[in-house]
């Protein structure tokens, strides 16, 4: 039994023995398959290292993995390889960890990153077999020095190793791994954290070829002592740069420096608890060095305590440095009190940058001397010092001299009183304005760049007696932003080699047309918010006229609604860039600029495109058009616009920031086809709407004119007929005493019986001149011209009124004709109305009963009886007014 027991559980230590097995070999299957799936899944694309190698990026970062691929595809074995392994899960690094990788691969591998992965240790020759790595990055893998063995880095072959990156690590504490990092004798540049206590050993000195250092400020406050960078003593540093960013304490040694004697150029960044007296004083080593270039920036102390200022004291070693470039920016320098051109410094500075400081105080013949005498300056940045709405000078608890505070106030008085006394005469006790002049201003031919942007001169003010020249006959490029620059009073600038101007915000209201007439050469024109207006003599558009090579000009913030058209004649071929941003713009202000790349008309005033604006844009070239901030309207009434700019869309480069005031959407979604299909049907329906009503208010006024021509068509011939007789110099007898015939008589043809022969027979009798249509109309004439003539002609109109008379349609005309000049002309008692056949009141013409209070009428005898009556009655009614 026991035996047997025995069997059985030999037996099932080998089924358990066999799965565990089973388990290994799937496991390792499934191991290797998720490696080959990452190797799969790695990108390669195109790359150049740190070294400038260019080859191919294998980039496996953040893929979890803890081994290096296996699989790099056959093709791109011959070339150079940048391998990221970035991000992964690898902790440990040693030889065997690169042998997965084809050796015809390994020995193309230049560049390595680790980065930011959890690696505890490093062993000896882990590197060995990539002899041709030059770049490896071992930054954010929380390495300590104990990570690293002695030999690392060490091997015969890795000879190519040239950059190093060990920033973000654990060194704080027990120092950097300098036995390691020694052994890598071929290293030039090195990135390392600073922290408390660091310091570079002895070791470093075996890195004879390093040339460039890399410092990373972390949390920790450090000192800066004489020992430590004295490990790099032998190392050939020629940039150094000390961006620690307020992480320095205030005793910076004096002889920090010392350990640097290849250095050529330097950047000093302290600031915190250093001010730029610290800087100053730490500069003792470099004293009597040529340097290419100096930089201390932003050295500003969160509490200051002492004023900042050059002289020969606190400068005394900056001022025995023969440094080609020197930059001391945003300082909190208050003052220069002693003039730089007698230092060696002044004698080899090519490049001073004062910029961004609170410079108060500089004697006006120190700042003539940096315009005019320097040898070898040709760039003087004096930018940002005195800003007029910052003139305040800060308080400080240490103060200059009251001796140097009257000096340099006595060189200011005695400076304007020299300028004063050029224009401005005493004589007799009266002071007289001499005749006007021209100041000049001559430039050192060595200056290339003077950059005078955002300062105030307080003691130029205007109006100014004279007008000034600028002669610098090699400027390059000249700022004057946000100055007092006296735009009125500049003569043209005696600057032929000038290529960038910049004298935005400033008040140009008044510049001349020909201030840039010797500016033959400018290439950047910048004028934001001057207060251009294009009136006086700059209404012609001549102020670029000559400048043959303008590529860029900037005219945005100035109020503009129109440019000249000859104001870019001469740029047509040159002109890339144009900004008339923040304008006043309806349309396209410029047209003809066949080169133009970029047109700038944001936050204008442009609510639609015109057919002449579509012109304009065609003449551009291949201009792109900015238009944001415009009131662009998308209504019906303006579709001819929206269709171009939705055809043309390449043509404007910020349709997806600009909207449509109405539809509160960009226009590059209102311009989808669906949208702007269904924005169109909905303008289709509304214009046949607005047709349909027009066509009906058409048809309408038609109708009324007709009707209104028919009804008044008695007053409208005799407006006509008047004209006419106007426009042929006839004159109108309303108001003359001379008559041809004492009346007209009119009547229907039907009683040309009675009118002829009975009534006019009578009237010729008792001696009056008779007018009739038959007697005096000639035939082949207008009848209602005639009619216009003879009653212009009579001085009383006899209208007969008879049953034919009545039935008559001449009955209405020839009434309405006489009512209608009697009141024009003021004649009101000339007509005489004689009614026969008995006809009652009633039936008599409309155009009668209407003005019945101011006619005569008479009525036709029935017999003989009362014939004598009746011309007794006609007589008198013929008779003139008394």
């Amino acid at each position: 039994m026991n035996h047997s027991k025995e069997k059985t559980n030999d037996h099932s230590v080998m089924q358990i023995s066999l799965l565990f097995g089973l388990l290994s070999l799937i496991g390792k299957d499934f191991s290797s398959e998720v490696i080959r799936n990452s190797s799969k899944s790695c990108i390669m694309s195109m790359h150049t290292d740190g070294c400038g190698n260019r080859g191919l990026l294998w980039q496996c970062g953040n893929r979890n993995l803890s081994e290096i691929p296996e699989h790099i595809p056959l093709k791109y074995k011959g070339e150079f390889v940048t391998l990221d392994l970035s991000e992964n899960q690898f902790t440990r690094i040693t030889m065997e960890t690169f042998h997965n990788i084809d050796p015809r691969v390994r020995s193309r591998i230049t560049s390595i990153s680790l980065r930011n992965n959890p690696i505890r240790h490093i062993g000896n020759f882990s590197f060995q077999c990539l002899w041709r790595l030059c770049e490896l990055d071992l930054s954010t893998c929380h390495l300590q020095r104990t990570s690293f063995e002695i030999n690392s880095f060490g091997n015969s072959l890795l000879n190519q190793l040239k950059i190093l990156r060990l920033h973000n690590n654990s060194f704080r504490g027990n120092g950097y791994p300098d036995t390691a990092i020694s052994k890598a004798k071929l290293l030039e540049n090195l990135t390392l954290d600073v922290f408390g206590g660091f310091t570079f050993s002895s070791y470093f000195q075996n890195l004879t070829k390093l040339k460039k250092i890399e410092f990373i400020t972390g949390n920790s406050k450090f000192h800066l002592t004489n020992s430590t960078f004295r490990g790099l003593i032998k190392s050939p540093i020629v940039n150094l740069e000390m961006i620690f960013k307020f992480r320095v304490y205030s005793d910076v040694s004096d002889d920090i420096f010392c350990s640097f004697p290849f250095l050529k150029a330097v950047h000093i960044e302290f600031g915190g608890m250093c001010d730029l007296n610290v800087v100053l004083k730490s500069l003792k080593c470099l004293q009597h060095r040529t340097m290419d270039r100096i930089v201390a920036y932003n050295n500003n102390p969160m509490i200051a305590k002492n004023a900042v200022y050059l002289d020969n004291e606190n400068c005394k070693y900056l001022f025995n440095i023969c440094s080609r470039r020197v930059e001391l920016i945003k300082n909190r320098i208050v003052g220069i009190y002693d003039n730089l051109l007698s230092t060696v410094m002044g004698q080899c500075m090519e490049y001073f940058d004062v910029s961004s400081n609170r410079i108060r105080v500089i004697n006006p013949w120190y700042m003539l001397d940096f315009l005019t005498r320097y040898p070898n300056l040709q760039v003087f940045n004096y930018s940002s010092n005195a800003d007029q709405c910052n003139c305040e000078s800060p308080r400080y608890s240490h103060r200059p001299t009251l001796a140097a505070l009257r000096m340099i106030d006595c060189e200011n008085d005695k400076f304007s009183q020299i300028a004063s006394n050029m224009f401005v005469s005493n004589v007799s006790g009266k002071t007289y304005l001499k005749k006007r002049g021209l100041m000049a201003f001559k430039i050192s031919e060595k200056i290339r760049v003077l950059n005078f942007s955002k300062n105030y001169l307080n003691r130029l003010t205007y109006p100014l007696p004279f007008d000034i020249s600028l002669n610098a006959m090699n400027l390059k490029e000249l700022y004057v932003v946000r100055t007092n620059f006296p735009c009125k009073y500049m003569a043209p600038i005696q600057t032929p080699f000038l290529e960038i101007l910049d004298i935005s915000n400033n008040d140009c209201s008044e510049m001349k047309m020909r201030i840039l007439m010797f500016a033959k050469k400018l290439r950047i024109f910048v004028a934001s918010n001057i207060n251009l207006s294009f009136a006086g003599s700059l209404k012609y558009g001549k102020l670029f006229r000559g400048v043959m090579s303008l590529c860029k000009v900037d005219l945005s913030r100035n109020s503009l609604i129109y440019l000249p058209p000859a104001m870019f004649k001469d740029q047509e071929k040159s002109l890339l860039t144009a900004n008339f941003d923040y304008n006043l713009f309806s349309t396209i202000p410029v047209s003809n600029l066949r080169n133009l790349t970029r047109l700038y008309l944001r936050h204008n005033k442009i609510p639609f495109f015109t057919r002449t604006d579509f012109e304009k844009i065609s003449t551009l070239g291949k201009s792109v058009v900015f238009i944001e901030g415009n009131p662009i309207n998308c209504e019906c009434t303006n579709i001819l616009s929206l269709n171009w700019m939705k055809e043309n869309q390449d043509k404007f480069g910020d349709l997806n920031k600009t909207l449509c005031i109405n539809q509160n959407v960009f226009l590059s979604n209102f311009f989808q086809e669906q949208t702007f299909k269904k924005f169109e049907l909905i303008c289709q329906s509304d214009v046949w709407l607005l047709g349909s009503s027009f066509a009906l208010v058409f048809v309408i006024i038609i109708l009324l004119t007709t009707a209104a021509i028919k009804r008044y068509r008695v007053h409208v011939d005799y407006i006509i007929l008047r004209m006419r007789s106007r426009w042929k110099g006839v004159m109108c007898m309303a108001n003359s005493e001379k008559f041809r015939f004492d009346a007209f008589v009119t009547y229907t043809e039907e009683d040309y019986q009675l009118a002829c022969i009975t009534f006019y027979q009578t009237l010729v009798r008792l001696g009056f001149k008779i007018s009739m249509p038959d007697k005096d109309f000639l035939p082949g004439i207008s009848e209602a011209k005639q009619l216009l003539q003879c009653i212009d002609q009579s001085r009383k109109v006899v209208i007969i009124v008879t049953e034919n008379f009545l039935e008559n349609g001449w009955n209405s005309y020839a009434v309405q004709m006489v009512v209608t000049h009697a009141f024009h002309n003021q004649r009101e008692r000339s007509i005489i109305v004689i009614i026969k056949d008995d006809i009652s009141l009633e039936r008599l013409p409309r155009d009668l009963k209407y003005i019945w209070w101011s006619i005569v009428s008479i009525r036709w005898p029935n017999g003989d009886e009362t014939m004598d009556k009746f011309c007794e009655e006609i007589c008198a009614a013929l008779r003139p007014d008394p």
